[in-house]
């Protein structure tokens, strides 16, 4: 069993040809229109939702992503991958994506985040959905 949390773009490439997956963009709609990983869905309220710290606000983000990542296809069998822009430019969203999933009780070894981001995917020449 692998425990990596991070992964480069060809460890995702290989992964996405074996195991059941679910590809969470964090960025903004513009950018995911404009081009993102084949597959993937568009969830960048991980970025945007603020929550109160009360038990009003934290059952409020439970139901608002547990309802988010069920529309995505997330049912805990499938492997979450999540990715921003570059991590360097994101301000860790796709680590929040990550912190949200385990608060939710999504199983550890099911979350990945795709080391650098879009931009690493594109630069290692994989293919993007237009």
């Amino acid at each position: 069993m692998n425990n990596r949390v991070l992964v480069s773009p060809s460890e995702l490439a290989a992964m996405i040809n074996r195991e059941p997956m679910v590809l969470i963009d964090t960025r903004d709609a513009a950018s995911y229109a404009e081009a993102h990983l084949p597959g993937a869905v568009n969830i960048h309220e991980i970025f945007t939702y603020l929550a109160t710290t009360t038990p009003e606000g934290l059952v409020a983000l439970r139901d608002t992503f547990a309802q988010a990542f069920a529309k995505a296809g997330l049912s805990g069998r499938e492997t979450a991958l999540v990715y921003e822009q570059s991590m360097t430019t994101g301000f860790g969203q796709s680590c929040r994506g990550y912190v949200l999933l385990r608060y939710l009780g999504y199983p550890r070894d099911k979350i990945r985040i795709l080391h650098g981001g879009y931009n690493a995917w594109r630069n290692a020449g994989l293919p993007s959905h237009q």
